[in-house]
């Protein structure tokens, strides 16, 4: 029987004045293409399809909370509460999850640190198994370069992503990294030890 994960990627709040249209979400897609195999996953972008409501029947075995933007950690946080309430198992990850490391940790069951891709079957080895760490940090580890692959743009639910009836541009990433990576990830390492 597979796996069910529900992925969603929070709401945030526009500017005041900012015109208000949204692009798809690659990051998310990019964490959904690094999974391995036997894991079913749903998708839900709050920003085009309305607010996630968990319910007692949710059928997921685990939910994941990819925020990439600051403006969405209190949202994501809300979300989180409300699964675990309900029993179920949060992992949070992007790039707005490792900025607020710290913050985050109390609202999730683990909080997931650097770049997914060939590291995810650790992460549900020990779900499956009731030991979940509390930080799965990956940040001084970048993944082989030849393991990231496409991200899973079938996830999207492409008809929602327009604007004014035009419809808006898909998102690629031509590279990965950053030039200032090692100071980021010396810092990381220093609140985060492996």
């Amino acid at each position: 029987m597979p796996m069910k994960l529900k992925l969603i990627y929070p709401r945030w709040n526009k500017l005041p004045g900012q015109t208000t249209f949204n692009l798809p979400p690659h990051g998310p897609l990019v964490f959904a293409a690094a999974l391995p195999a036997g894991v079913e996953v749903s998708f839900i972008d709050e920003n085009v399809e309305g607010p996630c409501t968990p319910g007692l029947d949710e059928d997921c075995d685990l939910v994941a909370i990819s925020m990439m933007l600051s403006t969405q950690v209190k949202r994501g946080w809300a979300i989180a509460d409300e699964y675990r309430r309900l029993g179920k198992k949060v992992i949070f990850g992007g790039i707005a999850t490792m900025l607020h490391a710290e913050e985050t940790i109390p609202h999730a069951d683990a909080v997931f640190l650097g770049e997914a891709e060939t590291r995810m079957e650790q992460v549900f080895a020990d779900w499956r198994e009731g030991r979940l760490k509390q930080v799965y940090n990956f940040m001084p580890q970048p993944p082989p370069i030849d393991a990231i692959g496409p991200a899973r743009r079938d996830l999207y639910k492409r008809e929602l992503y327009n604007h004014k009836g035009v419809q808006m541009v898909d998102l690629f990433h031509a590279s990965r990294g950053c030039r200032f990576r090692e100071r980021f990830r010396q810092r990381i390492q220093v609140l985060y030890p492996r």
